[in-house]
């Protein structure tokens, strides 16, 4: 996706810092696919269908950079 189609960047990096921060306290690795599987994780555990609409847009962002 690019920029324009993002419901807002600051929530994308948001959400994405969020995983990355929750890898860091379970001493996980931080590569692609460690951040992916936390964001999908996290997408369940919210009931918030906006939010999960940015974990949406957040995912789509990470996979379109392996490109």
């Amino acid at each position: 996706m690019h920029g324009k189609d993002w419901d807002s960047p600051a929530e994308i990096c948001a959400v994405i810092g969020r995983a990355v921060s929750e890898l860091i306290r379970k001493e996980q690795p931080l590569g692609k696919k460690n951040v992916l599987a936390m964001l999908q994780q996290q997408s369940k555990l919210t009931s918030d269908e906006k939010l999960k609409a940015v974990y949406l847009q957040a995912l789509r962002h990470i996979l379109e950079s392996f490109h």
